[in-house]
Formats: C-alpha cells, structure tokens, sequence
C-alpha cells in the first residue's frame, strides 16, 4: 500500500473526484478508501475531520490541496500539469479547498464501480 486517497465516502463530491482519478489513473498506481473505513484505522494514522482528501504516499501524509498536487504528481504524464498551482500559496490553495468542501454535501453521489483497489 504506497498511495492511497482516502475521501468521504458518503460525499458525492468526493465519489466523483475518485471516479475522475480513477479514469486518470492508466498505470493503476493508487488505491482508494473511506476516512472513516478501516484501511485508515489500521495505518494508525491521525484522526482527520471528513472535510478533506488525504493522500498517503511513501509513508508520508498529504492533506488538502497538498493531496490533490501529490496525486496529480503520482499520475504523471499531463495530469502533473495540476503542479503549477504550487505558484499559489498554500494558505490560499486551501483556502478554496475549504470553501468548495463546505459546499461538497450539495453534489448528488454516484455509485463507483466495483475495482480491487478500493480497499475496506
């Protein structure tokens, strides 16, 4: 297990990124599950609030826009095209990501298909 998104699996904003990141992601490099499934429980990682994306990668964390850039870098290809809002300030960056997941609740979900790489 090297790169995981976790999201809120009950956020039909979220289930839609995953889906896009799923269509990204040719080379099957990442693996998804819920914040709150039992993957995260069993890394014993810090308990995160079900507002943002995490993304653990090389036994590191990345949280927020930081997450959303280092599965932009771990897809390659086009997609790290996303790194240049690395000119943006972090402060900033987040700020937008705050706002957007304050509002993520008002986006239906849908229903991802079933894929070995989501994990419990």
């Amino acid at each position: 297990m090297e790169n995981i998104v976790f999201y809120d699996g009950e956020c039909g904003l979220c289930q839609r990124s995953v889906a896009l990141i799923l269509k990204f992601d040719d080379k099957k490099e990442l693996q998804f599950a819920p914040l709150n499934g039992v993957t995260y429980q069993s890394l014993r990682l810090p308990l995160s609030d079900m507002t943002t994306v995490v993304f653990y990668s090389e036994g590191k964390l990345f949280f927020m826009s930081d997450a959303i850039l280092k599965i932009g870098s771990v897809l390659g290809g086009w997609k790290k095209l996303i790194l240049i809002l690395k000119i943006i300030p972090a402060f900033i960056r987040d700020g937008v990501y705050k706002f957007i997941a304050s509002h993520r609740k008002k986006v239906s979900c849908i229903i991802l298909p079933k894929d070995q790489r989501f994990l419990k």
